[in-house]
């Protein structure tokens, strides 16, 4: 034994037992739902599809907004309180300031110095204006009051989002679905042309209600306990099994066909399920949801299949996404906020008159049961990115059904974690941490062992 310890590879072999056990022993008492990283309400909700600006560069008379957008404009109109002002470059438009500063003279205030600056983008049409409200405060009106600043105050008050946030464009979110092969998705672009009776010239709204309802009328006494291969088979077997009565299956396959459907019509859509939290442990509360794009309004909005819930809105007309809806739940504050439906299936008693096959708007608060039940202040909303595969529970030979399966597993596992959306802290970022350091030193115990064999 004693010439074995002194043998050069014998604690690095060692060394690698040890992690190889700590990792396997990690990865089997793992939490179902700990695979996830929490992050902001901007990295979530405002992709790069839409202008946003990282931050902006102020000179003496000048502003210059450091846009970010998948697209590139040929040019920007610079609108100046209505009127056309200048035409601007595409890669760097400066703003030009007006000279009238807010000094604090009698009889005038500081909304009168209030300027409207409105980005447009050309050509006409490339996609929404960025507008910025901004009041010039000069140094001198601080500097009389015993205040000094360097430099004139510029007020910018402006809807685009800004900030040095990390940015996804919508197709991050969208599963293309190519490992379903060709014949499947052929089959699925079918059944939503011929029976569910998508036309290419509706809306994106029009879109979702008809696949909710082509799903609702498909499915027939199908709800209850899915299979467990239901967690890895494509999207549209699952649909074929529960139309054909070989298959049960509850909100999470709601999710996922809705998803499949959704993404072939060309309605972008992203697979989000709730966990809660009892003393920053997670449990599972066993709801799955979706989010869809509209690109018209450039805003994600909340959907719910299994609750028969097509998007809600503010008063505006405004899409409203999950973190919205969560927070509107947790105030109970739902005023003026629709709702999308159908008085069917679920909502047999909305007290109004409506064909049961025709799409209606409703208060929100009245079909908002399953919304006030999954957002509580304990909530941990969690978006799936693609490949839409479920994770692996406990059936660890479903490893074996598919690559598609397993790859998705371990990169979610090790270095794709789903991304939440919390307001409680969450153990998360410890549990990436604890197994990037594992993994780090299973990998540097073989190389150890390597270079000590050598």
């Amino acid at each position: 034994m004693s010439e074995l310890i002194h043998y050069p590879a014998f604690w690095s072999g060692l060394f690698i037992l040890l992690l190889l056990a700590a990792n396997l022993y990690v990865f089997f008492t793992r939490e179902w739902e700990a695979s996830h990283r929490a992050v902001d309400y901007a990295r979530l909700f405002f992709p790069s599809d839409r202008p946003t600006i990282r931050k902006w560069h102020i000179e003496p008379g000048a502003l210059t907004p450091e846009i970010v957008w998948t697209k590139q404009p040929a040019g920007w109109e610079l609108h100046i309180d209505g009127q056309l002002a200048a035409t601007l470059p595409g890669d760097k438009p400066v703003i030009k300031l007006t000279t009238d500063k807010f000094r604090g003279d009698q009889d005038t205030t500081l909304a009168d110095f209030e300027h409207t600056y409105l980005l447009r983008p050309l050509p006409a049409g490339l996609g929404p204006d960025i507008t910025l409200n901004i009041k010039t405060i000069a140094r001198e009106f601080y500097s009389k009051h015993s205040m000094r600043f360097p430099n004139d105050i510029q007020l910018i008050d402006t809807e685009t989002p800004v900030g040095k946030f990390i940015r996804y464009p919508v197709a991050y979110w969208v599963d293309d679905y190519a490992y379903m092969g060709s014949a499947a998705l052929a089959e699925a672009d079918r059944l939503l042309t011929n029976e569910a009776g998508i036309q290419p010239g509706d809306s994106e709204l029009e879109r979702m209600e008809k696949i909710v309802h082509f799903l609702r009328t498909s499915w027939s006494n199908a709800g209850g306990v899915p299979k467990d291969d239901y967690r890895w088979l494509d999207p549209l077997r699952i649909f074929q099994d529960l139309r054909d009565g070989k298959g049960k299956g509850w909100c999470t396959q709601n999710a996922q066909v809705f998803a499949f459907f959704a993404n072939r019509v060309g309605v972008p859509t992203r697979f989000v399920y709730g966990a809660t939290v009892q003393g920053n442990i997670l449990v599972y509360n066993g709801h799955s949801w979706n989010e869809c794009y509209l690109q018209d309004q450039n805003r994600w909005v909340y959907v719910d299949p299994q609750a028969i819930v097509i998007g809600v809105f503010d008063p505006q007309g405004r899409a409203l996404n999950s973190a919205d809806v969560f927070h509107l739940c947790r105030h109970n504050a739902f005023g003026d906020i629709t709702a999308r439906t159908y008085k069917n299936w679920r909502w047999h008693d909305l007290p109004l008159e409506a064909n049961p096959d025709t799409p209606i708007t409703v208060p929100f608060a009245l079909v908002n049961d399953t919304a006030k039940k999954q957002f509580t202040e304990q909530s941990i909303i969690k978006y799936r990115r693609p490949p839409n595969v479920e994770d692996i529970r406990s059936q660890y030979g479903m490893l074996l059904k598919t690559a598609t399966f397993t790859v998705t597993n371990f990169k979610r596992y090790f270095f794709k974690p789903d991304l939440a959306y919390s307001i409680l802290p969450t153990h998360g970022s410890q549990v990436y941490r604890l197994r990037h350091g594992l993994l780090a030193g299973l990998a540097a115990s073989v190389v150890w062992f390597v270079i000590s064999c050598t």
